[in-house]
């Protein structure tokens, strides 16, 4: 089987901003994704921070915030920046995200 990058599928989801559609933005409003969408990299739930991580396109790190009963907050989603209270921590997890997506990109022994 062929490994195909996240962004490089369709949504699986039935958002009805991306169903069948690719998806390279991640803050729109309406966007009904959740990290089980095909569309979504690769996620760590961060549970003790109130949201989930997940590298973008290019490799970067955003966070998105939790919203209750489970549902995540897409229109606040941001790269996590320099003037982050999560930057060092950030920087540490975004070398560990890629470093995971390398892994798993590659193909089996």
């Amino acid at each position: 089987m062929t490994y195909t990058p996240p962004w490089q599928r369709s949504c699986d989801c039935r958002c009805l901003l991306h169903h069948h559609l690719p998806r390279t933005t991640y803050d729109e409003p309406d966007c009904a994704c959740t990290i089980t969408c095909a569309t979504q990299p690769l996620t760590l739930l961060a549970d003790r921070w109130g949201c989930t991580l997940f590298l973008d396109l290019a490799g970067d790190l955003w966070h998105v915030p939790a919203m209750t009963h489970g549902t995540w907050d897409w229109s606040n989603a941001a790269e996590i920046d320099t003037r982050s209270d999560l930057h060092n921590a950030g920087r540490l997890i975004e070398q560990l995200l890629r470093h995971v997506a390398q892994v798993l990109a590659a193909p089996l022994p």
